[in-house]
C-alpha cells in the first residue's frame, strides 16, 4: 500500500483539487483507492464530491485518530459512487467530520504526536492512500507526513509558492527527523492555477521552482470544468474525461503508479506508548466521582495535601 500526501502549508494552490483528481485517475487505472480528507474544512468530502460530512454520533477518522473509536478502519470507510472505475478497482473516501476542527488541540496532548494517523490506516487494503492535508504545517500534516511513503506539492508559479516550498523542505526534515523515519519521496511539483499562455512572472517563478531538484509534473492550468465537474460531485476524469485537466490527472496518476511496489515495504509505525490521554482523564473523573463528597469539584483536589504546620 502506497501513502501519498498532498501537502502545501500555502492556501489555495490547489491541493483538493490534485488530491480528488489524482485518487479518481488511479482509481479509473484499476487501482484500489482510498482519499483520507484530512483538511478540516472538508472542501474534498463536500464540495469536490458531493458527498455528506460523518455524522457526530458515527465512527469518524476524527474519534479515531484521538482513540475515542478504536475499531477497523473499514469503518470509517464511504465509496464514492459517481467515478469512473476501472476492472478490479475501487474509489473511497474517509469524509471530514464536524470533530475535525477540534482535533489539532486534541492531538497536542498525547505524548508523541505524529503517528496516530499512520496507526489508523497500517491494516487497510488498499493499492494508495491519497491524503488531502490542511493548509497548514500543523499536527495533522505532521501525521500524514510521518505516515507517508512520498508526497505531492501543488504550486502556483509565482514567487510566495518558492517561499512556501523551501519551508516545507524544512518540515518534512524535522518529521523525518523527530519520529525517526526513512526519507520522505518528493513524487513530484504540480503547477496549476494559471491562465494561459503563461505570462512572464510565472515562466520565471517556474525556471527557479527547477532548481528545487524535485520532478516536475503535468500542469494544471486553470479551467472552467473543474468548477463544473465539483458542481455535479464527481471528478474531472469523470465528467469531462477529455479534458487537458483529465488527461494531467492521468499522468500524475501513471507518475504515482510508477511508485507502486518501489518502497521496501509499509511504513514501520513504532509500538504504540501504554499511556492513552483519554483514558486517563477517564480514570481519574472514576476516581474523583468515588472519592468526592459534593464539595470538590477540581482534579487537582485528588492530589495528596501536604500537612499545615501548626501556628
Amino acid at each position: 500500500m502506497q501513502i501519498t500526501s498532498v501537502v502545501n502549508q500555502k492556501g489555495g494552490v490547489g491541493k483538493t483539487s490534485l488530491s480528488v483528481g489524482a485518487a479518481a485517475a488511479l482509481a479509473e487505472r484499476g487501482r484500489r483507492v482510498l482519499l483520507i480528507d484530512l483538511d478540516p474544512q472538508g472542501h474534498a468530502t463536500t464540495e469536490m464530491l458531493g458527498m455528506a460530512e460523518i455524522p457526530a454520533d458515527r465512527p469518524s477518522m476524527a474519534k479515531a485518530l484521538t482513540k475515542m473509536w478504536k475499531g477497523p478502519v473499514e469503518e470509517l470507510v464511504v465509496p464514492h459512487p459517481r467515478s469512473n472505475i476501472g476492472r478490479g478497482g475501487c474509489f473511497d473516501v474517509i469524509p471530514t467530520s464536524p470533530g475535525m476542527f477540534d482535533l489539532i488541540r486534541r492531538l497536542d496532548q498525547f505524548r508523541v504526536p505524529g503517528w496516530q494517523l499512520a496507526r489508523v490506516i497500517q491494516f487497510a487494503n488498499y493499492d494508495h492512500v491519497i491524503i488531502d492535508c490542511p493548509p497548514a504545517l500543523d499536527v495533522l500534516t505532521n501525521n500524514a507526513l510521518a505516515a507517508s511513503h512520498g508526497i505531492l506539492v501543488p504550486v502556483q508559479p509565482d514567487k510566495t509558492s518558492i517561499r512556501a516550498l523551501r519551508l516545507l523542505g524544512d518540515q518534512v526534515r524535522y518529521v523525518e527527523q523527530t519520529v525517526g523515519r526513512p526519507p520522505i519521496v518528493y513524487y513530484g511539483v504540480v503547477p496549476g492555477l494559471y491562465r494561459r499562455p503563461i505570462s512572464h512572472y510565472a515562466a520565471a517563478a517556474l525556471q527557479e521552482l527547477y532548481t528545487f531538484g524535485i520532478p516536475m509534473l503535468s500542469h494544471l492550468p486553470l479551467g472552467v470544468v473543474m468548477n463544473e465537474a465539483a458542481a455535479h460531485g464527481v471528478p474531472v476524469t469523470t465528467y469531462a474525461p477529455e479534458t487537458l485537466q483529465a488527461l494531467s490527472f492521468r499522468e500524475i496518476a501513471a507518475t504515482l503508479d510508477g511508485y507502486l511496489g518501489v518502497h521496501a515495504g509499509p511504513t514501520i509505525v513504532p509500538e504504540e506508548d501504554d499511556f492513552v490521554f483519554e483514558d486517563f482523564i477517564a480514570e481519574v473523573s472514576i476516581a474523583r466521582n468515588a472519592n468526592d463528597n459534593g464539595s470538590r469539584k477540581k482534579l487537582y483536589d485528588l492530589l495528596p495535601k501536604k500537612p499545615q504546620r501548626p501556628r
